[in-house]
């Protein structure tokens, strides 16, 4: 697994895609306690999510838009990014049991050399 590189404002590591994602301490705190409080807790399994997807999807209707899935305990973990200048910063993320394929399926492990 890639490294996660902590300070006191920002949270970062390296995804699959070799782009660097990034969120705050603040801003993850609002996702795991009041947008998605089923992930309060789970910050290392979505940075797994980010260095160990199982697939990744890009939206083709928002451009920059892109969804990491991992599946873990029967529940799909959905991390989703937006790329930026080579860069990118955590949307949402969210714990499904169904697996909702939007856009179009750009990295698989399945095709991982």
């Amino acid at each position: 697994m890639n490294k996660c590189i902590a300070n006191e404002d920002i949270l970062e590591v390296k995804s699959v895609l070799g782009k660097k994602i990034r969120t705050t301490h603040d801003y993850w705190k609002y996702i795991s306690e009041v947008k998605h409080a089923d992930l309060a807790g789970q910050l290392e399994k979505v940075f797994l999510t980010l260095t160990n997807a199982d697939e990744v999807w890009h939206d083709q209707e928002t451009f920059s838009i892109f969804l990491y899935y991992y599946k873990i305990n029967g529940y799909w973990i959905c991390v989703v990014t937006r790329h930026l200048n080579g860069d990118g910063f955590i949307v949402t993320s969210y714990l499904t049991r169904k697996f909702k394929r939007k856009g179009k399926k750009i990295w698989s492990r399945k095709n991982r050399q």
